[in-house]
């Protein structure tokens, strides 16, 4: 599907008026109200509830995610920038707190058990979300989005010179795959001496994140970030362990058939 067919077919609002756009925390927190006062008085009711939450977050995620885009495409655009930086210092911030309350509305409403079972997996995700909340752990997060910010601008000015063409780092990627050897080692030792031109500022933005992502991790009762971070994102099927298993066995099995290749 072209991109021009993808945006004819777009699905059409049904909450959020058609031509509604993200820009200021104020004109996003009447629909969050309006969410939060809701009556749930049956079980349709509810799925009409769910179904105009998830257009109001799909709408908010796709427009971060084009903040992100745009600042990632053109790291010199202080427009972008400071649009990106909007959205993780005002908008999110506020809307965490807002989240959290719809979140518990959900399943204290009493017509949840009587969902059909597709949304079983929606009700465990919103369950483990309620789990690792904290209040503190918000200007962290802002924080952390920020300090990404910065990886990417960093990251985003990199550029090395092959056969005297100008390429950015991921561009300069495809010359990895080469056939020729010489010329996939000459593009390695340049993208890593670019790396480290910066390496100072890399290494004290790395402090940064550790820093705060450990204290999140704290605040939110886990002993170190990787634990934490295992759970928000959901994986539930699988411990750190078991990824420490799998590496045994790579290690074990696929290398030496590897060597023998």
């Amino acid at each position: 599907m072209s991109e021009t067919s993808a945006i004819l077919n777009k699905v059409p609002r049904k909450y959020l008026p058609e031509l509604f756009k993200v820009t200021t925390w104020g004109r996003l927190l009447p629909y969050f109200l309006e969410l939060q006062k809701r009556p749930l008085k049956s079980k349709k009711a509810l799925a009409q509830w769910l179904a105009d939450l998830s257009e109001l977050e799909a709408v908010i995620s796709e427009d971060a995610c084009w903040r992100q885009i745009n600042m990632t495409c053109d790291t010199t655009n202080k427009t972008f920038e400071e649009a990106f930086t909007y959205f993780c210092m005002e908008i999110e911030p506020n809307m965490k707190p807002f989240s959290f309350e719809l979140n518990k509305k959900l399943l204290a409403c009493l017509f949840t058990k009587d969902l059909d079972k597709e949304y079983a997996p929606y009700l465990r995700s919103v369950k483990n979300a309620i789990s690792l909340y904290r209040e503190e752990n918000i200007p962290l997060q802002a924080q952390l989005n920020l300090l990404a910010q910065q990886y990417g601008s960093i990251s985003g000015k990199m550029t090395v010179t092959v056969d005297g063409k100008t390429y950015t780092l991921q561009q300069a990627a495809k010359f990895l795959q080469s056939p020729d050897r010489k010329l996939r080692e000459t593009v390695f030792r340049k993208v890593a001496e670019r790396r480290l031109k910066d390496k100072k500022e890399l290494n004290e933005l790395f402090d940064k994140l550790l820093t705060i992502r450990h204290q999140v991790a704290l605040n939110a009762g886990f002993k170190n970030y990787r634990d934490y971070k295992f759970r928000e994102l959901g994986r539930f099927d699988y411990k750190p362990e078991d990824c420490f298993e799998f590496h045994k066995a790579v290690r074990k099995y696929i290398v030496p058939l590897q060597k023998m290749l």
